[in-house]
């Protein structure tokens, strides 16, 4: 079974904990980045492989919730087709990359939000893992192989220019 993964600003992080053991009782398996820093070495990678593998992503917006994460995770969640929750504390227009989201606002009681935001989500029973389409698959394996031939070809190339310089440096000092 695959996991929500939840995105928040660290100024909701009582919301935040809360919403986890929330869903937790109901079922989800919950995935929130309580460790790494945004801009560390390794937070790049783990929250790209999170999202990856998750069914669906929560994703609080504080009233300053433009920090770097934020950005990072909505695109990947938009490329990777994942439905996106957002749970908004404060008006105003959206980023192009949360477009589709369904967006919950928190001015209202919490208990209503967390039931309208579990009656939007998914069953947990039905979260399941979606592969990339066949094509996308084959594109990315032909886009390898060209990056591949390119590289021989400039190698190629540089031993050919060495080859010719070293013959001319030798027919210079022989001629």
């Amino acid at each position: 079974m695959q996991h929500i993964y939840l995105s928040y600003p660290r100024s909701e992080y009582e919301l935040a904990h809360r919403l986890v053991d929330d869903l937790q009782a109901a079922g989800y398996a919950v995935f929130i980045d309580a460790v790494s820093e945004p801009g560390s070495l390794a937070w790049p990678a783990e929250t790209r492989r999170a999202i990856r593998a998750s069914g669906a992503m929560v994703m609080i917006l504080g009233v300053r919730w433009r920090r770097i994460g934020i950005r990072h995770e909505g695109v990947l969640a938009r490329r990777g087709r994942k439905p996106v929750f957002v749970l908004r504390r404060a008006p105003g227009p959206l980023p192009r990359y949360l477009r589709d989201a369904l967006v919950f606002d928190c001015s209202e009681p919490y208990e209503s939000v967390r039931d309208r935001l579990l009656a939007a989500l998914p069953p947990a029973s039905q979260l399941a893992a979606e592969t990339l389409p066949i094509r996308r698959q084959q594109r990315f394996r032909r886009q390898a192989a060209r990056s591949r031939w390119i590289a021989w070809a400039g190698w190629a190339a540089l031993l050919i220019a060495l080859g010719a310089a070293v013959v001319l440096v030798f027919s210079w000092l022989t001629g």
